[in-house]
């Protein structure tokens, strides 16, 4: 017996109060709006606000969606008309047709033998009878592919390994019918082999296109049921939930690792502090000095350099910075040498031989070293070094050498004793 999905089926757009052509911006405004107003808990008291708020829903999770909107389009017509539940759309009778139930309006909420588990254990129950019924009707006497396909929707509370086998299997649907009905031609009125052989390769082709067809219901039939099945839902939450809390738990392990670590860092260190006071102990009882704790006075020729002894790897940094001031100094090497030779007219005698200008220029950087009486005297380092011969300050001792030794100072002094 047929039974109609609704005693009264509301077009969806209807029920959001759109046009057929609005876009999602505005079905999801409209949907915002009603849901609100329409809410049952806004409607206390009001019988049928339950059941305008669930029409509500229905259409907007149809037309929400890309694809349940497009197959609403297509069939919306036929849905209007009044669709039955038990596949009259369909010119043969072997086939269950499914299109009717991708239809919200087939099913009353998810609880009684109408709701959605009692019309959808009905609906792929009729499937499976249907490819078996047809598989025999064939004349196949072998066992049919599909007999071991899961055919047990469930309910509400099932085990979510029932449901998961359930859509799995299904999800992978392909009827094991042959489709000869939908054959164009029949061979039997063919006159002619060749033309047999046509007519057979062009009911082979519908037959393709019926079965592909039948599939590709069927597959939208169990996409339709898992998108709004509660188990599904439900089952996605859950996974959500795991997957944050193994990510918090992930992310704890790690903080406690980092602390471990800090805290074993800490208590090396601790731990190598008192052992090197420890040991700084014992040699200061067995009268051992460390080299560190001695004083660098020692006198390399430049004057006692103390405690402003500076550091090797300040000193390579004072030679680079020399270095590059050298290739600065090259690009205006010809206006330095013109300045230079009027400096030099007046700083210079100009009865002094080259010898005693390269001496002076060299050797002007060492007044302030001490005479032998004075060494135990200590005295500061001088602020700069200069070279007369180039006019030019440096900011250390090493630059200072550093210079005296380049070919820029050389060739200046050499034109200096060409010139004399």
């Amino acid at each position: 017996e047929n039974r109609r999905m609704s005693t009264k089926i509301k077009d969806h757009y209807e029920v959001l109060g759109v046009l057929q052509d609005a876009d999602a911006t505005s079905i999801k405004k409209a949907h915002r709006k009603l849901a609100l107003r329409c809410h049952p808990d806004k409607n206390i008291g009001d019988e049928n606000a339950a059941e305008t708020f669930r029409l509500i829903q229905q259409a907007y999770e149809c037309l929400s969606d890309p694809a349940d909107r497009k197959w609403y389009d297509e069939h919306r017509e036929a849905i209007l008309r009044g669709w039955t539940a038990n596949g009259t759309s369909l010119d043969v009778d072997i086939l269950f047709d499914v299109v009717p139930f991708m239809y919200a309006g087939c099913y009353s909420g998810y609880d009684d033998e109408n709701g959605f588990f009692g019309v959808y254990q009905t609906v792929f129950m009729k499937i499976h009878e249907a490819e078996k019924e047809g598989w025999v009707s064939e004349g196949n006497i072998d066992d049919m592919p599909f007999a071991e396909i899961p055919i047990e929707f469930g309910f509400k509370n099932s085990d979510w390994d029932q449901v998961g086998a359930f859509y799995t299997a299904w999800e992978s649907f392909s009827s094991c019918l042959a489709f000869a009905w939908a054959d164009t031609y029949d061979i039997k009125d063919a006159g002619h082999r060749r033309i047999r052989r046509a007519m057979e390769d062009e009911n082979k082709k519908v037959r393709r296109v019926a079965k592909r067809k039948y599939n590709e219901d069927v597959a939208a039939l169990v996409h339709f049921v898992k998108r709004r099945d509660p188990r599904v839902k439900a089952h996605r939450v859950r996974l959500e939930q795991e997957l944050v809390a193994k990510m918090e738990a992930t992310k704890e392990e790690a903080r406690r690792k980092k602390e471990m670590t800090q805290q074993a860092r800490k208590e090396w260190r601790q731990q190598a502090e008192e052992q090197m006071v420890l040991t700084e102990e014992e040699d200061r009882a067995a009268g051992r000095i460390r080299l560190a704790d001695l004083e660098d006075n020692y006198d390399y020729g430049f004057g006692k350099r103390g405690k402003k002894k500076k550091k090797k790897k300040k000193q390579h940094k004072n030679d680079i910075e020399e270095n590059k001031e050298e290739e600065e100094d090259s690009q205006h090497d010809a206006k330095e040498l013109t300045e230079s030779n009027q400096m030099d007219k007046n700083e210079y005698p100009q009865d002094h031989t080259p010898e005693e200008i390269e001496t002076y220029s060299h050797n002007e950087f060492l007044d302030q070293e001490f005479s032998p009486e004075d060494e135990d005297e200590p005295e500061d380092e001088p602020d700069f070094w200069r070279c007369e011969l180039c006019r030019k300050d440096f900011k250390s001792l090493g630059q200072m050498e550093n210079h005296l030794k380049s070919k820029k100072h050389k060739e200046k002094l050499k034109w200096q004793k060409s010139k004399n």
